[in-house]
């Protein structure tokens, strides 16, 4: 049996407004973007985007691309990004800058 980290099991992901008034957020874990109206939105699509990539992953009949599929993290320069806003944020108020964790997405598979 493989030991995984709870680490690895939870996404670093974080969310900005933009100039334009948008919410983007990125998941630093796959590399996978939205974008929304407000925070609460994109929380929630970015919950529906992981939801569907793992699934769409774990699907695939090409099973030795899986741990590549897996391992998509985010450029340096996102990676810094999340850093940065957790340091602003431990500083002070930042109002437009957030970051967040997302639960991996997977079910446990019951007997039956």
């Amino acid at each position: 049996m493989v030991n995984i980290s709870p680490n690895r099991l939870v996404l670093k992901c974080y969310g900005y407004k933009t100039k334009e008034g948008k919410w983007f957020g990125l998941c630093l874990n796959f590399n996978l973007a939205v974008e929304a109206e407000s925070p609460e939105q994109l929380r929630r699509k970015m919950h529906e985007v992981l939801e569907s990539y793992i699934a769409t992953v774990l699907d695939t009949n090409d099973k030795a691309s899986v741990p590549d599929l897996l391992c998509r993290r985010a450029p340096i320069k996102d990676r810094a990004i999340y850093y940065g806003i957790k340091i602003i944020l431990f500083l002070k108020a930042f109002p437009n800058n957030f970051t967040f964790k997302e639960a991996l997405p997977f079910h446990l598979a019951s007997e039956c």
